[in-house]
């Protein structure tokens, strides 16, 4: 075998940590791991945003580091310098690391890739929702006026103003051309049409994958429910309540999670006899109560990124109900493992879960096929490899 093929290739993994931790941070050290499980030396670069309470000049300077952040660009290039990359990986950028990175990974030839987490190439808040529902203006107009009129970043007109600038300025530059992607759905990849060429050959799709041992799963005993997840308004919990005041006594729905809205879940729950809320509970618990579920649940209003809880729910073989929307519509649509209603349809959710009912055993062997196939370690691992060769191949 020609050695340039058996070769590992060396990857720096770039990535910015939020004070709240979330799924593009898992997957960032999934990532890692996997890709030394098998041999790969990777080197990695991060920054928290953190560093802004402790040094307070640097929310002072956050406008012009959002943007390009010199630290950050003399930090990768020496790096990139000294270790000698064939690949450079960034996970999130935003808002310390800046898309410096790029410029650092470029200025030294080496071929730069972003996984695409979230929207915020193309919405300052990052996710198209807003009042409620989804919300694309800044896309289909390619301005972010919608943004700063509705103050979509963090509630703050000036804030959203400094992310709006930031975009629009690597735009003009263009900054999102000179980079490859990973997306992790068709859905994703679509609703970049407007900002580079998704068809090109610097375009990728490869979902997340599932890294625990996941539990077997056991025929559905009862007609059970499971939802798991934050408990905000853009999660859909205040849908599903409604929803749920329409099945029969029978339908049980167990709500595990913590949110802003965790005291009307609360209340709902002690109102219908069929509801059941167990707060914040360890994942052990709620798999163990997937194992015999009639399938998960996930009404979730916005596109999302890809949600680990409905991936995690697959491996398990265990079906998912959801909304016909975004990145998990488009998981459960490619997989069969479940079946998705239209958010503003009663009619539509009663037969969705009839359907869940009715068809488990077949959804459940959906479901469980399509982690076998896609969103298990060996077959993601040997996708993401592709994608580092193809990247440092230039095709």
């Amino acid at each position: 075998m020609n050695n340039s093929i058996e070769k590992k290739q060396r990857i720096l993994m770039v990535h910015n940590f939020y004070q709240i931790g979330g799924g593009e941070h898992t997957v960032f050290e999934s990532e890692q791991k996997l890709l030394k499980e098998h041999g790969h030396d990777i080197i990695i670069y991060t920054r928290d945003n953190t560093e802004l309470n402790r040094w307070k000049l640097k929310r002072i300077f956050l406008p012009f580091t959002t943007v390009f952040s010199l630290k950050s660009y003399r930090d990768i290039k020496r790096i990139i310098k000294s270790m000698k990359p064939d690949v450079v990986h960034c996970h999130n950028t935003f808002p310390l690391v800046s898309p410096s990175a790029y410029y650092a990974a470029i200025h030294c030839r080496v071929p730069v890739i972003q996984t695409i987490h979230n929207y915020r190439f193309l919405c300052p808040e990052g996710m198209f929702f807003c009042d409620g529902h989804v919300c694309e203006l800044c896309r289909e107009n390619r301005t972010f006026r919608g943004a700063l009129r509705n103050k979509c970043y963090r509630g703050s007109r000036l804030q959203t103003m400094i992310v709006a600038a930031m975009l629009k300025l690597h735009r003009f530059l263009g900054t999102y051309r000179k980079i490859d992607y990973i997306f992790l759905t068709e859905f994703n990849r679509s609703k970049f049409d407007r900002l580079i060429d998704i068809q090109g050959a610097n375009v990728f799709v490869k979902p997340n994958f599932v890294n625990a041992e996941m539990p077997e799963r056991h025929r559905m005993e009862n007609k059970v429910f499971v939802f798991a997840g934050r408990l905000e308004e853009n999660k859909g919990i205040h849908l599903l309540l409604d929803r749920w005041r329409l099945l029969p006594e029978d339908c049980e729905l167990h709500i595990y999670g913590d949110g802003t809205l965790k005291e009307k879940v609360a209340k709902a729950a002690a109102e219908q006899g069929n509801v059941s809320f167990f707060g914040f509970r360890p994942q052990a618990d709620v798999f163990e109560d997937l194992k015999s579920a009639v399938g998960l649940i996930f009404p979730s209003l916005w596109y999302e990124g890809f949600p680990m809880v409905v991936a995690e729910s697959m491996a398990m073989g265990c079906p998912v109900l959801a909304t016909n929307l975004g990145n998990h519509g488009d998981i459960v649509r490619q997989s069969q493992g479940g079946v998705l209603f239209e958010p503003d349809s009663e009619e539509s959710f009663m037969d969705a879960v009839n359907q869940m009912i009715s068809e488990n055993e077949r959804l459940s062997e959906n479901a469980g096929s399509y982690y076998e196939t896609v969103l298990n370690k060996d077959s993601n691992y040997k996708a993401l490899e592709e994608i580092y060769r193809a990247v440092a191949a230039g095709t």
